[in-house]
């Protein structure tokens, strides 16, 4: 058994590292939301969610009025709103989510370390810093969780810290702040209680904890099928859980294999190394299981938030892959050149896959395609808070392109080519010419020229970044602007 011998100093692995990478993420998570590069259909609803909540109107979720979802509890179970909204309440700002979830980030890089530290003094080993340092920056790199920065605003994404200190305890035999830990994971999303089902296996098969591992497995199929067969659809009025219409095993068989084979070898195949790391990749297989039993292709690929739970586990996988090679005899008669030159090559691959195919979702790169900013930019987010903040009553309907910027209120809708020829009272429209008004990008002149011929709107500001359509019952009032 060979140990490793390099210069890594702890705190560049504990501190240095996970701060730089955390500080790298924080400034791009801000600058997407600044230059309105965040998605309307995630980040708005959420901003939406806790920011109504916060303010006293309950689960309203204004985004889906009109449909049963606008009790959000009737499209997801995310009781981690309601502790989560005091701090809209404090810090009532469109950037707040993306701090949130850049805390997050930075929690699970400091936790990496921690981990991987528990997995190689249980074997009896304290050459743990090169192979943490290693670990740390593939998860930086690793395509899920880049799509998980990109798409910074679900609950799932909150709790990756949780997850991974769930971890760490069962290595530590607090079992006590392990089910802490797991309650808080559950409580982020129904999807979310699969990723306890996941801890419950890790339990049984790694830390061989099968009393415990028993019981979370136990509770968090039985909540998850009373969350999709009965709470949700209770409060959605009836019918079938929303999402059980996307069910397709059997749609793109070939896609959803070439995805799990994928996710190992992002990981440089260290899940499949070894009896330990085959079990820890294993208890991803349930959350896994999820989008390979879905026709939504985002869900069994890497662009999105979808694998930020199932990344945990295989970050605990690929750690014990690579304490098991490390223990190999074969292993031990490479020099030391050669293993940092390994090393090196793997992050380099990483690095470029990450960097070309994960475009705008990894922060270097989204750093780097944003600089210089585009001199609109400044002068869009100006024009948007000269008008804010706005009488409570006052409907918003925006674009989607900077709809997350308007969403810190009760009343704020979609724009659609059906709105957009209706009946306006007490609303004020915002469209951005030239940002996204997906899905209906196809659709802009269109929906330009029915708010333009819209009786009961009149244009009330023009600019070549931003026009301002207001209802007419309003331009009389003092309190419109």
């Amino acid at each position: 058994m060979r140990k490793l011998r390099f210069v890594v100093h702890p705190l560049s692995v504990h501190v240095g590292a996970p701060l730089l990478l955390s500080l790298i993420g924080l400034v791009g998570a801000l600058l997407r939301v600044y230059v309105f590069q965040v998605n309307d259909g995630d980040y708005g609803i959420f901003s939406n969610l806790l920011w109504n909540f916060a303010n006293g109107n309950g689960w309203r979720m204004s985004l889906y009025e009109g449909e049963p979802r606008v009790l959000f509890l009737a499209d997801h179970l995310a009781w981690i709103a309601a502790p989560l909204s005091p701090v809209f309440l404090l810090f009532p700002s469109h950037y707040t989510l993306s701090v949130l979830h850049s805390l997050a980030f930075a929690a699970t890089f400091f936790l990496t370390p921690v981990f991987v530290r528990e997995v190689w003094k249980q074997n009896g080993r304290d050459d743990y810093l090169p192979p943490a340092l290693f670990l740390l920056l593939t998860l930086a790199l690793f395509r899920g969780f880049c799509g998980a920065w990109a798409f910074q605003s679900h609950m799932t994404t909150l709790v990756m810290p949780f997850l991974l200190a769930a971890l760490v305890a069962l290595h530590r035999r607090a079992f006590i702040w392990a089910v802490l830990f797991c309650f808080v994971v559950a409580l982020a999303q129904e999807r979310a209680a699969v990723a306890v089902f996941g801890v419950g296996m890790y339990a049984w098969l790694v830390t061989q904890n099968r009393r415990l591992g028993f019981v979370l497995c136990l509770l968090s199929a039985a909540y998850f099928f009373a969350a999709v067969k009965y709470i949700i659809p209770f409060f959605a009025g009836g019918g079938d859980y929303i999402y059980s219409g996307s069910i397709r095993p059997f749609y793109e068989l070939h896609a959803k294999a070439l995805f799990l084979f994928a996710f190992v070898a992002f990981w440089f195949f260290l899940p499949w190394v070894g009896r330990r790391a085959f079990w820890a990749g294993c208890s991803a297989l349930p959350l896994l299981g999820l989008g390979l039993v879905s026709e939504r292709q985002a869900m069994y690929g890497f662009a999105h938030q979808y694998q930020d739970l199932p990344t945990v586990f295989f970050l605990a996988a690929s750690t014990f892959g690579l304490l098991h090679l490390l223990q190999t005899t074969w292993f031990a008669r490479f020099s030391r050149r050669t293993v940092v030159s390994l090393a090196c090559l793997c992050l380099l691959v990483s690095f470029v896959d990450s960097y070309t195919v994960s475009s705008r979702r990894m922060p270097l790169r989204f750093l780097r395609t944003c600089w210089p900013l585009e001199s609109e930019i400044p002068r869009l987010n100006e024009a948007l808070s000269s008008h804010f903040p706005l009488p409570p009553e006052v409907k918003i309907y925006a674009s989607t392109g900077i709809g997350p910027r308007l969403s810190l209120h009760k009343y704020r809708y979609y724009l659609t080519p059906a709105m957009a020829g209706q009946h306006f009272d007490s609303s004020m429209v915002f469209v951005a010419p030239m940002h996204d008004m997906y899905p209906y990008q196809n659709q802009k002149s269109e929906i330009l020229d029915l708010l333009s011929s819209n009786p009961s709107l009149k244009l009330s500001k023009q600019s070549p970044e931003l026009l301002v359509f207001t209802s007419v019952d309003l331009l009389n009032e003092p309190t419109a602007k």
